[in-house]
């Protein structure tokens, strides 16, 4: 009898912590996500706003020919080439595509679906400068200072989305697979200060040249997006996204003196705009 309970009791051991774990793989338990948990990813990568690095095509040139005022492009003697020297400071031009892109957060309704949202803005402000002419007085010099534009721009997106979580063998590795849409803005507007450029017979440029030129584009999108998700601890992972299908439709709008005209394009891609995100779940 002492041996037939002993037996029972070894077994009864055994079996309890089997029938304490979840209905989904023990080996998940730790690290899969539940009904009621969040999650907020820090999202590093490219294309959030829209494929492109620099705006200043929304500026229309103020001639025929002409881009006046976008360093790089019709730059006049008086003008400077890059921005930054109105602060007596490094490239303000070069940024490293490991940073910070957006915040995203995550609320899982069930164990697998959860919806996501994001909302990000960068803004720039440049200040203007007038143009100084060099004058030497013999005992006195006054140095002379290339103009800057005035340029504001403004950027900002929010979208919403959800992901349907898939289980696996490898209990720290969860694929992903669900839908976005978003809505994106940018914005540029330039300040054209005096530029001591002449035109001839003592006409200078302000006096002809429109002196707030702007552009604005708006982008709609609708995507696919899949990602594989790795946790490192439990609450603490690591995702790679990929959106399998984009479409984005853009209207671009350019307001100058004299000129107001609107575009608009549909722009569909394929396994574009990869993310790396790393998350914390509570």
């Amino acid at each position: 009898m002492t041996k037939k309970l002993s037996i029972f009791l070894v077994a009864a051991l055994t079996v309890a912590p089997l029938l304490a774990q979840p209905v989904e793989r023990s080996g998940s338990a730790l690290f899969a996500p539940r009904a009621g948990q969040w999650q907020v990813n820090l999202m590093l990568g490219r294309g959030l706003f829209f494929p492109i690095e620099d705006n200043t095509y929304l500026l229309p040139g103020i001639v025929s020919g002409s881009n006046f005022g976008i360093a790089g492009q019709g730059l006049t003697k008086n003008q400077s080439d890059d921005p930054s020297i109105v602060f007596h400071v490094g490239s303000l031009n070069n940024n490293s595509v490991t940073n910070i892109a957006g915040i995203q957060g995550k609320y899982f309704i069930t164990n697998r679906w959860e919806v996501n949202g994001m909302f990000m803005m960068d803004i720039g402000v440049q200040p203007q400068r007038h143009y100084q002419e060099y004058i030497d007085f013999g005992d006195a010099v006054y140095p002379g200072l290339k103009y800057v534009q005035g340029r504001l721009q403004d950027n900002w997106m929010g979208a919403l989305g959800t992901n349907y979580y898939f289980n696996n063998c490898n209990g720290r590795i969860f694929p992903y697979l669900g839908v976005l849409g978003s809505i994106q803005h940018a914005r540029i507007q330039v300040t054209l200060p005096y530029t001591g450029d002449e035109l001839g017979d003592e006409l200078w440029t302000e006096i002809f040249y429109a002196h707030k030129r702007a552009g604005e584009v708006f982008g709609f999108t609708g995507a696919i997006t899949a990602g594989i998700e790795y946790n490192f601890l439990p609450g603490l992972n690591v995702a790679i996204e990929v959106r399998p299908f984009n479409y984005m439709y853009t209207l671009a709008r350019v307001y100058s003196d004299g000129l107001n005209w609107n575009a608009n394009a549909h722009t569909i891609s394929f396994f574009a705009l990869p993310q790396l995100k790393f998350g914390i779940r509570f």
